[in-house]
C-alpha cells in the first residue's frame, strides 16, 4: 500500500498559511462520509490533482472522477507559492538544454509555453479571477557569477533559436527597475504572474461544474492496488474504490517509499510588505510589474501583487528531511534574511515596512525535475511531483500528460523528459539522510559565495558540479 503523510494542525489553519490563503473567504467542501465508487480517484486538491480532474473530464465527459483532499484546495505549495507561472523546468533554459539535448529541450519549452497560454485562456473563458496578468519574467545579475549565468541562458535560447528570450543590458535592467544591484539580464515573453490561492479555487469551481466529486478535510491515510484489479483510497471516513488513481501531493508524498526514493522537501519562505504608495513605486520604477528572478545559485524572486505590494523570496531553502512539518512555516531568522537582500537591493524603500512571512513545502528532486508516471506493472496507479519549486506553471503540462497516461493516448506529450527520464535515487536506508545532509552543506557554501559576490574557487566549482 502506497501510505501518505498528512498534516494534523487544525482544520483552521489553512487561513493562516500565506497572504493569498488568508486574502478571500472561502468555504471547503464537505468531507467524505462512507465509502464510494469512481473511474478514477485523485488525492490532493492543488493544480496537479485540479487540473488533472479538469482535463480528464473535457476529454471524456461520463469519466466519473472524485478529487480528495487532506485540508482545502491549495493546502499545500499551490496556495503559499508566489504567483509565477513560466515555462522553467529544471533550474533554467541552459540547464534543460545540458541534460535532455536541444531536440527535447526545445519541445519541453515550447510545450510549457503553449501550456501557460491555455492557463490564461482557461481563467478567460471561465471567468475564473486570479488577477492574471501577463508582463514577463525578467532574470537578473547581482554579481559575476550570475552574468555566466544570464549568458549561458542566452547561448541555449539562440541555439534553441526560442524568440521568447531576449538580452538586457545593464542601463535598460536599471531603467525597468531602479537598483544599483543590477548588472544585466534577460527577459523572457511568456511568464504569468497569478494569485495562486484564487487560481485553485477557481480550478475547484470548475471541476466540480464537470461533475467532479471533491472532498475536502479529508485526509488520505493509503492507496492501494487491489491484486491489480482496482485501487482503493482509504481515508479516516470512509475509501474511494476505483479503477485508476493519481497521486498529486507533491511534498506530502514524501512517506510514501515508491516515491521518496527519489523526493526530498525543502522549504521555501516568502516576505510581504505593506502597499507602496505611488510615490514609494515612484523611487524603484518597475512600470511594467514583471515578475524578477535573480541568477543565484538559491535565487530570489520578487514580484507586485495586486494590492500594490512586493513580494520577495527565496534566498534560504532549507531541506526538511522528515518531509512537510507545520512548525517550519515560521522562521524569523530567515524572514530577517529576505528583508536584508530586499533592503540591500532597494535602499530607498527604507521607509517601507514588512507586514508578513510565511513558508511552503516544495517538492524536490536530485535535478530539478519533474517526474511522471506508474507505480507499479498493473499500470493502476499514477504520480505527477517534483517540480522543485516552479510548479504554477508546470502542474498543466503535467496534467495534460498525466490525461493522456490514463486514456491511453499516444500523444507526443509522452516523449517529454518529465516523463521518459527516469528520477534519480537518493541513497536508501540510513544513508539517505546523510545524502541530504551533505545536499544542504553544499547548498550552503553557495549561499555563501552568493552572498558575498565571489566564486570562492575550487570549493564552489566542486559544489557546483556535486548539485548538477
Amino acid at each position: 500500500m502506497t501510505s501518505l503523510r498528512s498534516t494534523r494542525d487544525s482544520s483552521g489553519d489553512w487561513q493562516s498559511r500565506s497572504f493569498w490563503l488568508e486574502d478571500r473567504s472561502y468555504k471547503p467542501a464537505r468531507r467524505l462520509a462512507g465509502d464510494e465508487m469512481a473511474d478514477v480517484v485523485i488525492v490532493g486538491a492543488g493544480f496537479t490533482g485540479l487540473w488533472s480532474a479538469i482535463l480528464l473530464k473535457d476529454a471524456d465527459p461520463d469519466i466519473d472522477v472524485v478529487v480528495v483532499e487532506q485540508k482545502v484546495a491549495g493546502y499545500g505549495a499551490t496556495g503559499r507559492n508566489g504567483g509565477f507561472a513560466m515555462t522553467m523546468v529544471g533550474r533554467s533554459i541552459h540547464d534543460l538544454l545540458r541534460k535532455v539535448g536541444p531536440e527535447s529541450a526545445k519541445a519541453t519549452h515550447m510545450a510549457m509555453r503553449k501550456a501557460l497560454r491555455e492557463i490564461e485562456s482557461f481563467c478567460a473563458g471561465e471567468g475564473i479571477d486570479a488577477s492574471i496578468t501577463h508582463p514577463g519574467l525578467l532574470t537578473v545579475s547581482n554579481g559575476p557569477e550570475q552574468d555566466v549565468r544570464i549568458h549561458q541562458d542566452l547561448l541555449a535560447a539562440e541555439r534553441l533559436e526560442l524568440d521568447d528570450f531576449h538580452e538586457v543590458p545593464r542601463a535598460r535592467c536599471r531603467e525597468l527597475i531602479h537598483s544599483d544591484r543590477l548588472r544585466m539580464g534577460h527577459f523572457e515573453d511568456d511568464a504569468l504572474l497569478v494569485d495562486p490561492a484564487a487560481l485553485v479555487r477557481g480550478l475547484r469551481d470548475a471541476a466540480i461544474s464537470r461533475g467532479v466529486r471533491i472532498y475536502e478535510m479529508t485526509p488520505v491515510d493509503g492507496v492501494e492496488d487491489i491484486d491489480g484489479r482496482r485501487v482503493e483510497a482509504r481515508t479516516p471516513f470512509g475509501a474511494v474504490h476505483a479503477d485508476r488513481a493519481v497521486l498529486a501531493t507533491n511534498a506530502y508524498a514524501s512517506s510514501a517509499p515508491a516515491l521518496s526514493r527519489f523526493i526530498f522537501t525543502i522549504y521555501a519562505y516568502i516576505i510581504l510588505t505593506e502597499p507602496l504608495t505611488d510615490e514609494q513605486w515612484s523611487r524603484i520604477g518597475w512600470e511594467q510589474r514583471m515578475g524578477v528572478e535573480d541568477k543565484r545559485i538559491m535565487p530570489h524572486f520578487h514580484r507586485p501583487t495586486p494590492d500594490g505590494r512586493i513580494l520577495w523570496g527565496g534566498r534560504d531553502a532549507p531541506i526538511a528531511p522528515e518531509g512537510p512539518n507545520p512548525r517550519r512555516d515560521r522562521n524569523p531568522r530567515i524572514f530577517s534574511r529576505l528583508e536584508e537582500t530586499l533592503r540591500w537591493s532597494f535602499p530607498q524603500l527604507a521607509d517601507v515596512k514588512i507586514s508578513r512571512g510565511w513558508a511552503g513545502p516544495v517538492c524536490a528532486t536530485v535535478n530539478c525535475f519533474a517526474s511522471i508516471g506508474f507505480l507499479g506493472k498493473s499500470q493502476r496507479i499514477c504520480y505527477a511531483l517534483g517540480y522543485s519549486g516552479h510548479g504554477v506553471g508546470p502542474s498543466y503540462l503535467a496534467a495534460e500528460v498525466l490525461r493522456d497516461l490514463l486514456l491511453g493516448s499516444n500523444s507526443e506529450l509522452l516523449e517529454l523528459p518529465m516523463t521518459t527520464k527516469r528520477p534519480i535515487p537518493l541513497p536508501p536506508g540510513p544513508l539517505r539522510p546523510l545524502a541530504l545532509a551533505a545536499t544542504q552543506r553544499v547548498q550552503n557554501v553557495l549561499q555563501r559565495a552568493d552572498d558575498e559576490g565571489t566564486d570562492r574557487g575550487a570549493l564552489v566549482r566542486l559544489a557546483m558540479r556535486a548539485l548538477q
